[in-house]
C-alpha cells in the first residue's frame, strides 16, 4: 500500500468554493491506467471533482484484475495530474476486489478518521460496501456511482464464469443497500435508472452517460485511406462479452469477408488477445498507450458483443470520431438509435453489413458530432454532475446552492450544444 500526499490550491480556478469541500473517493480501480470503461469514467469523474474540491482518493491497483506492471509504470500519475490532494493505492488481489478488502478499509477508516470530509464516493460495484459501511460510521453523507446495475451484469456473467452466479447474491445486497443509504446514486443510463427507482426515490438518481473528452474524441482531422480498409475492434479480452466478440470477428466475420474483399484488415486492439487469433486479414496489436490514432485510421468500427455493461464506451468513441459503429443489439446497449453513424445488426449480417457499410459511408463523418457532444461530452456531464453534488453539500449544511448553481439557466446554458469544433477538457486517450 503507497500514500501519496500532494498539495491542492485552497480556491478552484473558478473561485466557486470558500471554502473547498472536502470528497473522500473509494474506488475499486485505478484511474491512472484509463484501460477501460470503468477506468475512463473513473478518471474523467477524478479529474472534474478534483478542480472543485479537496478530493483524496483511496484505490485497489489495477483494473479488476492485475495489469502489467510495465503498464501500470507507464501510466502511473507522477505529477500529480488528477490535481488530488492525496491518494492511497493498495496493491490488488482477487479476494480483495471480489469480496473485501481490509487493508482499502482500513485506509479510508483512517483518513476519515484523521479528517472531516463532506462526502464519500464510492465509484463502482463492491465499493458499495465500503462506502454503505463508512458512510455510517462516520456520518458523511454518500454517493454511489454505478456503471452498470452490477448484480444483473454478474447474473448474465454466469454462463462463461459460474463463481458469478454464487456471487450475484452478495452483490445484488451490497448494492442495494449502498442505493438505499446514498444521499446520490449515479446510473449510467436511463434503465439502470428504472431499476434503481424500484430501491429509493427517484428523485435521489441522476443519469450520467458514458461520455468522452471533445478535444481528444472529434472528427475534425484528415480523412484515412479507403484502402487497405480497417476495421477495428477495442476492447480489455479479459472482459467476458469482448473476449465472445473477439472470437466471432476471427472465427465468424473475418473468414466471410475474405472472400468477398481481400482489401480489408480486422485489427484488434485491448490486451488479453490470444495471439493465435492473429493471422490472414486479422491483426492483433494487443494493448497501445494511445488509442487516438487507431480510430482516426479506422474505416469502420465494430462492436459484435453478445451482452454488455452499462455503455459501450467505444461506441461512444467511435461516434464521437465520425466513424461509422456497426453493433449489435447488445453492444449497442443503452445509446440512442438516433444516430445515423450507428447502424445495429444481428450477428450473422455482420460480414454484408462490414462490405456494404465501407462501401456506402464516408470513414469520417462530423454531422451528429455537436448532439454527441451535447448528450455526452464530458464538459457537460459533469456540469450536472456539479450540480447535484452542491445540491448533496446544500442539504449536509443547511445552506443554500452556492456559487451560482441555484441558477437554472446557467446550467442549461453550459449544457446547450455549441459550434462544430474541438473544446479543451484535457486527458488521455484510451483504450
Amino acid at each position: 500500500m503507497t500514500a501519496v500526499t500532494s498539495p491542492n490550491p485552497s480556491t478552484s480556478a473558478e473561485g466557486r468554493f470558500a471554502p473547498r469541500r472536502r470528497l473522500l473517493y473509494l474506488s475499486m480501480q485505478d484511474p491512472d491506467l484509463e484501460n477501460n470503461g470503468s477506468t475512463v469514467r473513473m478518471g474523467a469523474f477524478v479529474k472534474h471533482l478534483a478542480r472543485h474540491c479537496d478530493l483524496s482518493l483511496v484505490h485497489l491497483a489495477g483494473a479488476g484484475h492485475r495489469v502489467d506492471p510495465q503498464i501500470e509504470a507507464r501510466f502511473r500519475d507522477r505529477d500529480n495530474r488528477l490535481g488530488l490532494a492525496d491518494r492511497v493505492r493498495v496493491d490488488f488481489s482477487t479476494p480483495g476486489y471480489f469480496l473485501f478488502s481490509p487493508a482499502l478499509y482500513h485506509a479510508a477508516d483512517r483518513m476519515l478518521r484523521t479528517r472531516r470530509f463532506d462526502v464519500l464516493l464510492a465509484d463502482y460495484g463492491l465499493a458499495a460496501i465500503y462506502g454503505r459501511i463508512l458512510a455510517a460510521s462516520h456520518s458523511v453523507p454518500l454517493i454511489y456511482s454505478s456503471h452498470n446495475v452490477e448484480y444483473r451484469l454478474y447474473w448474465t456473467q454466469r454462463w462463461n464464469d459460474p463463481r458469478r452466479a454464487l456471487l450475484t447474491p452478495f452483490v445484488f445486497w451490497a448494492e442495494r443497500a449502498a442505493c438505499r443509504a446514498a444521499a446520490l446514486v449515479v446510473a449510467i443510463s436511463e434503465a439502470d435508472r428504472q431499476a434503481y427507482a424500484r430501491w429509493i426515490p427517484d428523485e435521489r438518481i441522476e443519469m450520467l452517460p458514458q461520455g468522452f473528452d471533445p478535444e481528444l474524441y472529434h472528427p475534425f482531422y484528415p480523412a484515412p485511406p479507403e484502402s487497405p480498409a480497417i476495421v477495428l475492434f477495442v476492447g480489455s479480452f479479459r472482459d467476458g462479452y469482448n473476449r465472445q466478440a473477439g472470437e466471432a470477428i476471427v472465427r465468424q466475420i473475418a473468414p466471410a469477408v475474405a472472400r468477398v474483399r481481400s482489401d480489408i484488415i480486422f485489427r484488434l486492439v485491448g490486451a488479453g488477445a490470444p495471439g493465435d487469433w492473429a493471422g490472414g486479414n486479422v491483426q492483433v496489436a494487443g494493448f497501445v498507450d494511445d488509442i487516438a490514432p487507431e480510430y482516426r485510421r479506422a474505416n469502420l468500427i465494430l462492436a459484435p458483443m453478445p451482452y454488455g455493461a452499462g455503455m459501450a464506451t467505444k461506441v461512444v468513441q467511435g461516434l464521437a470520431f465520425g466513424k461509422t459503429v456497426l453493433t449489435t443489439e447488445g453492444g449497442a446497449g443503452s445509446i440512442p438509435r438516433r444516430y445515423r453513424q450507428m447502424v445495429v445488426a444481428p450477428l450473422d449480417q455482420f460480414p454484408a453489413e462490414i462490405v456494404r457499410c465501407l462501401a456506402a459511408s464516408e470513414s469520417m463523418d462530423s454531422g451528429d458530432f455537436a448532439t454527441l457532444r451535447a448528450e455526452f461530452g464530458w464538459p457537460d456531464l459533469m456540469a450536472r454532475l456539479q450540480l447535484r453534488l452542491e445540491r448533496v453539500f446544500a442539504e449536509r449544511s443547511g445552506v443554500g446552492i452556492p456559487g451560482g448553481y441555484d441558477d437554472e439557466q446557467g446550467i442549461e446554458a453550459r449544457a446547450r450544444p455549441r459550434p462544430d469544433g474541438p473544446v479543451s477538457l484535457g486527458g488521455r486517450p484510451t483504450i
